[in-house]
């Protein structure tokens, strides 16, 4: 390992070489300026008990000017506490030997290292965790409620507050978060701007307030603010500077939340077109995709599908039926039975409904559930004659809500019978059609009101 460089400001001369250490002597405190600008040395000795008030001054100096350099300073008894104050990290008493100040430099290099790795990590921690700001289950409010836990830890503030523009109305939304003992209490609330100025003079107690731009390169979006007890230390000034990275860097979560909201606002919007257009060749077909939508997305939740999966789910009910597009209308409106030439015709929406969410790159199980919700739990079903849990679930949902709809609204081939009656029908065919365990969930949906079957529909 390479030896220590360190530059000492001494009246008398020094040896070039302590155990692991390397000295350059100088004699005054342009000299010491001059070599700490040009040696770039690991440390620094300031001979204090030579030079006196003029040392401690020098020290004071180049402590402020060099930050980075751990001090020594060579000080009687007397002066030790005056040279701490001044900055030095070590301190040797007169006369000195070489083998002591090198172990005074090796000692002060190594604190101030661990002293700066230590901070270091401090500042790190809190930016690292901003990674939790974008979660695929959140929209810009979950994000701020994270974000203000973090600048609250990250500052060591005893409040924080988060304040920033609504992306769905001209409101604040207001999201703060409060130490309490050994708890942190969070809110989430909105405000009009006018009422801003009041939820700021609810602050007024506090010993000292940080703010900080919450805002990217183009425009601000809102606001940090840390608030610390008067009886506690002001912030310093790494909390100062660690605000305002905060506000640069969480306002990219901000923006990347808000964003995927709008994605998913135009995903559903032409979801819902593309449902509107299958309908439109039938009277009877308007609302089909949107009822037999929700009842799928009830039956799944109450069988415990997650938050992914019930959004698919609801994808995958509204567009079902998109592969009729395809289907001619002779067959799709024939009021009487199918021959089976215009029943292997009929089959063939589910493969092509398949194949266009394929196409448009709709999500695997929004593609697998569509072609098989019409396979039957016996095997008798199509598009490949699967049977019972061959038959991805989200399929099976789809395949009892589609026949409770469809029993319930009505079509121009069967008219609607009562829901008493679809339900029975729903029993009778467990274990044939349809997965007991789903038909189950459905009969209880119905029950505690999680399946609203629409009022005004032909019974």
């Amino acid at each position: 390992m390479e030896p220590l460089r360190c530059v000492v400001l001494s009246p008398t001369p020094v040896s070039r070489r302590g155990p692991g250490v390397v000295f350059r002597g100088v004699r005054s405190l342009d000299g010491a300026r001059a070599a700490l600008l040009s040696d770039e040395p690991d440390a620094l000795v300031v001979d204090v008990a030579s030079l006196g008030e003029e040392g401690l001054k020098a020290l004071e100096e180049l402590v402020h000017t060099h930050p980075h350099l751990p001090a020594v300073a060579v000080a009687s008894f007397e002066q030790m506490p005056e040279a701490v104050r001044r900055g030095a990290r070590g301190l040797v008493p007169p006369p000195v030997e070489d083998a002591a100040l090198a172990a005074a430099v090796e000692t002060a290099v190594l604190g101030h290292r661990h002293l700066r790795e230590t901070l270091q990590l401090a500042v790190l921690r809190p930016l690292g965790r901003l990674r939790e700001l974008v979660s695929a289950d959140e929209g810009p409010e979950g994000v701020l409620r994270r974000l203000v836990e973090i600048t609250r830890g990250a500052v060591d503030a005893d409040r924080a507050a988060v304040v920033a523009l609504s992306p769905q109305a001209p409101d604040l939304v207001v999201a703060t978060a409060q130490q309490a003992g050994g708890s942190v209490t969070e809110r989430l609330w909105t405000l009009l701007p006018d009422r801003l100025a009041a939820f700021g003079n609810a602050h007024e107690e506090a010993g000292e307030v940080l703010t900080a731009a919450l805002a990217t390169a183009d425009h601000t979006l809102g606001a940090l603010m840390a608030f610390r007890d008067r009886d506690r230390r002001p912030f310093s000034v790494v909390e100062r500077e660690l605000l305002s990275l905060l506000g640069i860097l969480g306002a990219l979560p901000l923006v990347q939340a808000d964003l995927v909201r709008r994605i998913r606002q135009a995903n559903r919007s032409l979801v819902n077109a593309l449902a509107y257009a299958c309908e439109l060749h039938e009277a009877t077909l308007r609302g089909h995709s949107e009822r037999l939508s929700s009842y799928a997305v009830a039956v799944a939740r109450r069988l415990g599908l997650e938050e992914g999966a019930l959004e698919d789910l609801r994808v995958a009910g509204m567009l079902h039926d998109v592969g009729k597009i395809g289907i001619s209308d002779t067959i799709l409106l024939k009021p009487g039975p199918l021959t089976p030439e215009e029943y292997e015709v009929m089959k063939r929406h589910t493969v092509m409904g398949a194949e266009i969410l394929s196409a448009a790159e709709f999500g695997e199980d929004v593609v697998r559930w569509v072609l098989h919700h019409h396979e039957r739990w016996d095997g008798r079903g199509y598009p490949m004659g699967l049977a019972g849990e061959e038959i991805p679930l989200g399929a099976r949902i789809l395949a009892v809500a589609d026949a409770f709809e469809v029993m319930t609204a009505g079509r121009v081939y069967r008219e609607a019978v009562p829901v008493e009656a679809a339900v029975e029908e729903l029993r009778a065919q467990r274990e044939r059609q349809f997965d007991p365990a789903v038909v189950d969930a459905f009969v209880e949906a119905l029950r505690s009101g999680e399946v609203r079957v629409e009022l005004g529909l032909r019974r």
